[in-house]
């Protein structure tokens, strides 16, 4: 019994360092995934200081002045160039917009006939007059 009690110890002792070695280096696998995802990051952001350094440098003032005098025919803007609020036409009524959609979406009502008592299902009565002919004439 002794020796039984032995041997389960030793083969738990063996299985707890198996697990302790596989956490291990489990830690060690995604300490390095860390470190490249930071040295990826770095590089990233070294990439974007890169291009907001270009970007300043292409968006400068007298940069884009020169390329406005040599690419485009722009003239200064005057007094002339600008209207009064008095010049603009005046603006169309709109009028009651959804008002003017009920209608054309509405059904002309019936007018109000006899009142007859009506069950689910029943067929409505049509009255029709005849008018009476001459046969003799």
């Amino acid at each position: 019994m002794i020796r039984l009690l032995n041997l389960l110890a030793v083969l738990g002792l063996v299985a707890s360092a198996v697990y302790a070695y596989s956490i291990k280096y489990d830690t060690l696998y995604q300490a390095g995934q860390v470190s490249k995802l930071k040295s990826g990051l770095h590089k990233e952001r070294q990439a974007i200081a890169v291009l907001r350094a270009e970007w300043q440098l292409l968006t400068r003032p007298d940069r884009l002045q020169a390329a406005v005098e040599k690419h485009l025919a722009l003239e200064l803007i005057g007094t002339e160039h600008l209207a009064r609020l008095s010049d603009l036409p005046p603006r169309p009524e709109r009028g009651d917009e959804i008002g003017r959609l009920l209608a054309a979406t509405a059904t002309p009502k019936e007018k109000p006939g006899p009142l007859e008592p009506r069950t689910t299902g029943s067929i409505p009565r049509t009255t029709t007059t005849r008018t009476p002919t001459t046969a003799s004439r």
